[in-house]
């Protein structure tokens, strides 16, 4: 039996969540010429050639005949007898994805972590340190009480985490409980097995993740197609999403530079009947329409048959002033009531 949304009426908002899932093609689409340095971002059909893998690969006795990096990596591990050539890619990438930096601008991950509010989440696939850096220099001027959550389903370059006191924090800081240097959060490589819970990071991170799935009322998927080296990750996402009691009525956005049939196949089994949206641009998404309102202004379009009016995140924006844009907006949350009014207009 479905069940409504966490929907106050009285106040206007919907305390059910909204999830942001991440792949590369999310950073793709970011950085598409590269970050602030012109670094390049790899995807995993060009990997070894943005690094430079393959002098590494032929010191071995190897030869790399362009075959996708997942498939690569994947035998190399399953045969057991690479463990050298193993660890000395591990290192390449972590040190490759270690130079990259944010440009002072606005970027598409300002955007994104500036959409949403403390009940959401932005769940990431990806190694980049982009996500990790957009939260930072924004929780600063928003506060931190007034971000989504972000967690890392792939461990993350930015992220440190401390086993003894089962927390994490940014890489270089130090745990707050006692006081030692963060370790690296375990970068997991594309390997058909990935065993997720066998990390106890990572299971902490999935875990989180499934609880927002369970009770969401929106998801948004960002450049990720969920790719057959990751069944694991499909089955953890789609079984609590078959539990959330309010799917039927909730909605899927699709963000994907693919044939819309294609996308479309491939979240099948996500999608109740028509509920869903394929788009190739983040500013056409709820996310951007409605930033920070997303469910309460699907609620209430839907549910309520009073729609709001958009209040659309203004493109090209200069960080400070995206900021200052946002700023009405935060202002109204902590009054406990929402308008519907496009205050974020400046």
């Amino acid at each position: 039996m479905p069940t409504l949304p966490q929907l106050d009426i009285k106040n206007n908002c919907n305390h059910s969540p909204h999830v942001l899932v991440l792949g590369a093609g999310a950073s793709l689409a970011a950085f598409p010429n590269g970050d602030q340095n012109g670094v390049k971002l790899p995807l995993m059909n060009n990997l070894v050639e943005v690094l430079g893998l393959e002098p590494l690969i032929a010191k071995h006795g190897l030869k790399y005949d362009g075959e996708n990096f997942e498939s690569t990596y994947d035998t190399l591990v399953n045969s057991g007898k690479y463990g050298e050539l193993v660890s000395e890619i591990d290192e390449a990438i972590e040190n490759y994805f270690k130079k990259m930096s944010l440009p002072e601008e606005a970027t598409l991950y300002d955007y994104m972590v500036l959409s949403l509010r403390d009940k959401d989440i932005i769940a990431s696939f990806n190694w980049d340190p982009f996500l990790a850096k957009a939260f930072q220099r924004n929780m600063n001027v928003v506060g931190f009480e007034h971000m989504p959550q972000i967690v890392f389903l792939h461990g993350n370059i930015e992220i440190g985490v401390c086993h003894s006191c089962k927390t994490k924090g940014w890489r270089y800081n130090d745990c707050s409980k006692c006081q030692r240097q963060f370790s690296p959060s375990k970068l997991l490589y594309p390997v058909s097995q990935k065993n997720y819970s066998k990390d106890q990071f990572l299971d902490s991170e999935w875990k989180n993740l499934q609880h927002h799935i369970q009770h969401a009322y929106f998801i948004t998927v960002f450049g990720y197609s969920a790719p057959v080296t990751d069944v694991e990750a499909r089955k953890l996402m789609l079984d609590v999403w078959n539990e959330n009691t309010t799917r039927e009525l909730a909605q899927i956005d699709l963000i994907d530079i693919k044939e819309k049939e294609e996308v479309k196949s491939n979240w099948k089994d996500f999608i109740v009947r028509e509920h869903y949206f394929i788009q190739n641009d983040f500013f056409n998404t709820y996310l951007a329409v409605h930033p920070r309102r997303s469910c309460d202004a699907f609620a209430m379009a839907t549910l309520q048959q009073q729609p709001w009016e958009d209040n659309r995140f203004p493109k090209g924006l200069t960080l400070k002033k995206l900021q200052e844009w946002i700023i009405p907006l935060v202002e109204e949350e902590k009054e406990g009531r929402l308008s519907g009014d496009p205050c974020g207009n400046a």
